[in-house]
């Protein structure tokens, strides 16, 4: 079902972006973020590897930074513990639009 987070970051003009979303884990809140980001109208500077999210997790006021390129990493290398840790990885890599290279 997910749990519902707001994901911000500050462009180098330092203009606040958010979103609130729907995710299962932290990394897919941020990858379904960017791609938010992404497909979203009036935001022209895209967060890049070094930008920092700010991830909040409601209904309590939990917060989390974390940047885009530890959230590329996870997706595309590291052990993978369980079948639904590979499925969020894939989830992940899709919603950023890596290309599989977990098989490699």
């Amino acid at each position: 079902m997910g749990t519902r987070c707001r994901v911000s970051y500050l462009d180098s003009r330092n203009i606040e972006h958010a979103v609130d979303v729907t995710a299962e884990s932290l990394f897919e809140a941020a990858a379904v973020a960017i791609r938010a980001f992404r497909e979203g109208a009036l935001v022209e500077e895209l967060p890049v590897a070094g930008t920092e999210l700010r991830i909040a997790v409601f209904p309590l006021p939990v917060e989390h930074r974390v940047r885009l390129q530890r959230v590329e990493q996870w997706a595309q290398t590291g052990t993978v513990k369980s079948p639904v840790e590979m499925l969020r990885r894939e989830r992940v890599r899709e919603l950023l639009g890596l290309k599989n290279e977990a098989g490699k």
